[in-house]
């Protein structure tokens, strides 16, 4: 697996005005590090992409730079939202928000209008800018008006995903496992199998590895195994990652990676190999996840792209009892 240095940035305290619209003030790259992950893990159900750690994950391997803004009103923080910037030739920019911006409280339907218009005044489109825009909003005629409001267009179709609630605790999420997702959990659980825990090291290389082969293989579109070791070597902490092995005797026969950002999680990176699905321990690894990361304060796990071209993978997330949700697409 190729190296990836994280690039490091602190932005100033003074910011770069964003500008202002009904009482709302946006600012762009004010606060620190320490800062927007308290913000970002004050959001209930907050994406990775709106972490800090995917921004500098992107940066580290793309010609895209990360700038994140924050939107006040009365000197309080009410929105956050990191955009990827490319620069091109000093002439051009292309510009996304993936999933943003997040608020951090209720907010009426002219805030949330003036907040998403700040947002995309940043890049307009006569200024050589082409600019995408997926907001963190479930797919709606609400969304879709609020969308058009802004004269953007839909480009493509709402991303879906799926949460688990871990605050229920482990009898709560057991109980909510489909019967036949449960029943094959059982089964798993009698193979008897080891599962080994680590942040990094030998874990780490061989699971991107091998699921770098196997996606290449089934010519699965999900991310790469370099992006995958950019985002663990961004983590700002080694518990924010989470390797979890499952072991017959000495052989490693399936992994997945979990990344922490605040108090939510993703479930990122998973692989079994022939052995590992006959065994189950895609299943038994992903409860084993649901199970420690509860116990460690995460409230939310995002399981990640659910669609129907991937029916086996989308049927196997949902089997967990998890809220599925569809966004309202990506606008230009």
């Amino acid at each position: 697996m190729a190296a990836v240095r994280s690039k490091k940035r602190s932005s100033g305290a003074a910011g770069i005005p964003g500008g202002e619209r009904d009482g709302l003030v946006l600012t762009w790259d004010g606060v620190e590090t320490r800062r927007w992950m308290e913000l970002h893990a004050a959001v209930e159900r907050a994406p990775l992409e709106q972490a800090w750690l995917y921004g500098e994950a992107v940066g580290a391997g793309s010609p895209y730079r990360p700038t994140r803004g924050v939107i006040t009103r009365d000197g309080k923080v009410i929105a956050i939202a990191q955009a990827l910037e490319w620069s091109i030739g000093g002439v051009a920019k292309v510009a996304k928000v993936v999933r943003g911006p997040l608020f951090l409280r209720e907010v009426t339907r002219e805030e949330c209008i003036a907040a998403h218009s700040l947002i995309a005044s940043r890049w307009p489109i006569p200024r050589l800018n082409w600019f995408f825009f997926t907001p963190e909003m479930p797919d709606s005629d609400v969304a879709t008006s609020i969308m058009e409001r802004l004269s953007l267009k839909q480009t493509i179709s709402g991303y879906s995903t799926a949460w688990i609630d871990l605050k229920q605790g482990g009898d709560a999420l057991r109980a909510g496992l489909n019967q036949k997702w449960r029943n094959q959990l059982v089964a798993a659980e009698s193979e008897k199998l080891r599962v080994r825990d680590s942040h990094s090291g030998q874990a780490l290389n061989w699971l991107l590895e091998s699921y770098d082969r196997q996606r290449k293989k089934q010519r699965f579109r999900g991310p790469t195994g370099t992006f995958a070791a950019a985002l663990a070597i961004c983590a700002p902490r080694p518990r924010d990652v989470l390797l979890l092995q499952a072991e017959r005797g000495s052989e490693p026969i399936a992994g997945v990676m979990f990344l922490r950002h605040g108090f939510s999680a993703t479930y990122q990176v998973a692989y079994a190999s022939e052995a590992g699905r006959a065994a189950n321990a895609n299943r038994l690894l992903l409860w084993e996840g649901m199970r420690r990361l509860g116990a460690d304060g995460v409230r939310w796990l995002d399981l990640g792209g659910i669609d129907a071209s991937m029916e086996g993978v989308s049927r196997f997330k949902l089997g967990t009892g998890a809220d599925p949700v569809t966004l309202c697409g990506t606008w230009m």
